[in-house]
Parts: C-alpha cells; sequence; structure tokens
C-alpha cells in the first residue's frame, strides 16, 4: 500500500485547483456571467492554489531522507499548520463572515500568512546542503526571515495607524538581507556539491534506502509487465 505522501497531497491538490479556476473563467467567459457565487467559489479555488504552494514548499523539506533528524524539522510542519489556518480562516470569511470580530480576525490572519510564508521560504532554503564555510548564511537567513516576520506581525497586532520611521528603516534592513541570502544560498549549494562529492563516503544507510528504493521501482515495473501480460492474453 502507497504511504501518505505530503508533497503529493498538495499537489494534486494544486492540480485540481487549477482546473477548477480554470473551468471558473471558460464559465464566465461563455455565459457572460459573473455573479457573487462565481466569485466566491474562484476566490475559495485561488486560496487553495496559494495553500497548495505553500504546501508544496514544505512537504518537500518533510520528505526529504536528509532532514528527518533535523533540528529544524518543526519548520514544514508549522508552515503547513499555518497555511492552513489561513485558508480556513479566508474560506470562512468568503462564505461565512457576518462582520464580527473583524479587527482580530484580519490581525489573526495576516500574522499566520506572514509566518505561513516564512516557514515556507526556510524550508526551501533548508533543502541546501552548504560547506562548513558557506553556512553563516543559513543563519542569516533564519534571522532574518524571522525577526522579519515577527516585526511585521507586532505592527499588525499593535499598531495604532502611526508611521514610525525606524521600524520602516529596520523592515527595509531585513527584506534586504533576506533577498540577498535567498539568492545566495542555492549559489553556496553549487558550490558546495564538489566538495561533498570529494569528501564524503556512503553509509550503509543511505546505501539500504537506494536498495529499498530500487527493489521498489523493480516491484512496479513487475506489477506492470503482468497487467500488460494479462491484457494481452485477454485479447
Amino acid at each position: 500500500m502507497e504511504t501518505f505522501s505530503t508533497k503529493k497531497f498538495f499537489l494534486y491538490l494544486l492540480t485540481c485547483s487549477i482546473a477548477l479556476s480554470a473551468l471558473m473563467g471558460i464559465w464566465a467567459i461563455i455565459s457572460g456571467e459573473f455573479g457573487e457565487l462565481q466569485g466566491r467559489i474562484l476566490g475559495t479555488t485561488t486560496t487553495i492554489v496559494g495553500t497548495s504552494v505553500l504546501g508544496l514548499a514544505c512537504g518537500a523539506y518533510l520528505e526529504n531522507p536528509r532532514t528527518k533528524n533535523s533540528p529544524a524539522y518543526f519548520v514544514p510542519i508549522a508552515g503547513i499548520f499555518l497555511a492552513v489556518l489561513s485558508a480556513a480562516i479566508i474560506l470562512w470569511m468568503i462564505w461565512g463572515y457576518d462582520g464580527g470580530s473583524e479587527e482580530f480576525l484580519f490581525k489573526t490572519l495576516g500574522v499566520s500568512l506572514m509566518f505561513a510564508f516564512s516557514f515556507a521560504q526556510l524550508s526551501l532554503l533548508s533543502l541546501s546542503r552548504l560547506a562548513a564555510r558557506f553556512r553563516w548564511a543559513m543563519i542569516a537567513a533564519y534571522v532574518s526571515i524571522l525577526t522579519l516576520g515577527a516585526t511585521v506581525s507586532a505592527i499588525i497586532l499593535f499598531s495604532q495607524g502611526e508611521e514610525n520611521f525606524f521600524i520602516l528603516r529596520f523592515i527595509g534592513v531585513l527584506a534586504v538581507v533576506d533577498a540577498a541570502v535567498t539568492v545566495m544560498i542555492p549559489i553556496f549549494h553549487r558550490l558546495s556539491r564538489t566538495e561533498f562529492v570529494e569528501n564524503e563516503t556512503p553509509s550503509t544507510d543511505s546505501i539500504d534506502a537506494e536498495i529499498a528504493n530500487l527493489k521498489a521501482q523493480i516491484s512496479r515495473l513487475e506489477k506492470q509487465k503482468e497487467h500488460v501480460s494479462n491484457a494481452q492474453n485477454k485479447s
């Protein structure tokens, strides 16, 4: 029996949402009508698309064999939880919102979305394998991304509408650092590959995992062969 795959689940969800959005667009063009119901359905599918993209980013980290014992394993789990929470709030606003508790609702949504994006970004960056001389970039990524998320969340929760230029400049600096390390880490990952290939010797666990993967592929091919043979015999 095939095991549950977080990445596949969000991939299928993304595919279905995009297909439904396309059908909605075709319906609106052909019928010439786009009312409240169509708008709600399109908003729902768009929300699911966004949630699926965040879930795929986090799922890629969860299903990577190298990250199973990582101390940052909580990051994708928190990212998926916050993405689903954000989607639930948005869907409730689309279909059941009655106008009450507006401030609390929007603040909760803003904070959960901010950290959902932050954790999804960190999940993707954490897939990189960096040589020792480049690991400062990952530390800088965690510090800048989480500090940026916390700062923006604090503004969402406690701001009274007054502009504070120091805070805005601080956010700008964090955003620049965030963008810089996001670009640099994949480059450092590429530069580190040669070093890992030269110095790394396969472990028995990695060999066993590769053997298990090959056996699974052989089993799948044998089942396909049997299915084709049965079909040919029937014909």
